[in-house]
């Protein structure tokens, strides 16, 4: 018993000399450790807005080491650059080495900025929104207060500020060769780079994409495949395209947004092609639904359209 009382009494002066401490310490701010992230912003000439940019370095790379490195542009800015650049930092020696560079809105600009954003820099033009999923993309733009006239179609201006806008510049930095650029887009953003696909003055060679949202623009997608084939023989790329089995079963994102059954026609329209210089891998992946998916698609199509 007198054991258990000193033990006590030695637990309660323990307790209050810890409150003590505590009450005399505090948390202090410090710089985010950035694990060889460089981040800017620039206004778009084009455009008329801010992006934020995020560059990721590649594994090894040393400024002024002559060496080349091909670039995944990820778009939805600071929202998805964190999960791609891990996924290639965890990747490292599986993959060659490449630069990640985001372009979009930025964490502090907030969520409404955001949605405000993506749905008319992804969204394709001549699109009267008028079928099932336009009513509700019209629907967002109103509760996100989109400008007049800017709602959906803002997709080929910002293909045009990737390209001639935030490629000159990263490329003017770092030692990024162009003739090796990939694109990353999720949901609205992976409709964004399966259209990227078929638009002539798309500089990129691969396509990571995850759970594409092919109802954007009622049917758009197809006719752009379908315009594409009418002219070319070949269509020299490598294509990932990933979804969650459960989104099948999701009422909005399937039965609206076509996610699932949207890219498995997108691949078997493809497919069927036999472009010779075409190489397509498409995946579901069991247990996923549309946003834990991403990860899994991210480093599925990392390996393999950059593994050694």
């Amino acid at each position: 018993m007198l054991t258990t009382t000193r033990a006590l009494a030695a637990s309660i002066i323990l307790l209050a000399t810890s409150a003590d401490r505590i009450a005399a310490q505090q948390l202090e701010p410090r710089p985010v450790p950035t694990h060889d992230i460089e981040s800017f912003t620039f206004k778009s000439s084009s455009m008329g807005v801010v992006f934020a940019v995020n560059v990721g370095l590649p594994a090894g790379y040393k400024p002024g080491d002559g060496k080349k490195y091909a670039a995944l542009v990820t778009t939805d800015g600071d929202w998805a650059f964190g999960g791609v650049n891990e996924a290639v930092r965890s990747l490292a020696g599986a993959i060659d080495p490449l630069f990640v560079v985001s372009i979009g809105t930025a964490a502090a600009d907030g969520e409404e900025l955001w949605t405000r954003r993506r749905i008319y820099e992804f969204s394709p033009p001549d699109w009267d929104r008028k079928d099932p999923f336009g009513v509700g993309v019209t629907k967002y733009c109103q509760d996100f207060h989109s400008e007049p006239g800017r709602c959906t179609g803002g997709a080929p201006k910002f293909l045009n500020a990737i390209v001639s806008e935030l490629v000159p510049l990263v490329a003017a930095k770092y030692p990024i060769d162009t003739n090796q650029l990939g694109l990353f887009g999720i949901s609205a953003g992976g409709f964004f780079a399966s259209w990227a696909i078929f638009q002539p003055n798309s500089p990129f060679r691969k396509y990571l994409i995850s759970s594409p949202a092919m109802a954007y623009g009622d049917g758009d997608i197809f006719r752009q495949e379908e315009r594409y084939a009418k002219d070319h023989k070949d269509l020299p790329v490598g294509i990932y395209m990933g979804a969650g089995v459960l989104e099948t079963g999701d009422g909005f994102l399937e039965g609206i947004g076509k996610i699932v059954s949207g890219m498995s026609h997108l691949s078997g329209m493809l497919g069927g092609r036999h472009y010779p210089g075409l190489r397509l891998v498409t995946e579901y992946h069991p247990g996923m639904s549309h946003t834990d998916v991403m990860g899994t698609s991210v480093v599925r199509g990392l390996r393999t359209l950059y593994g050694k």
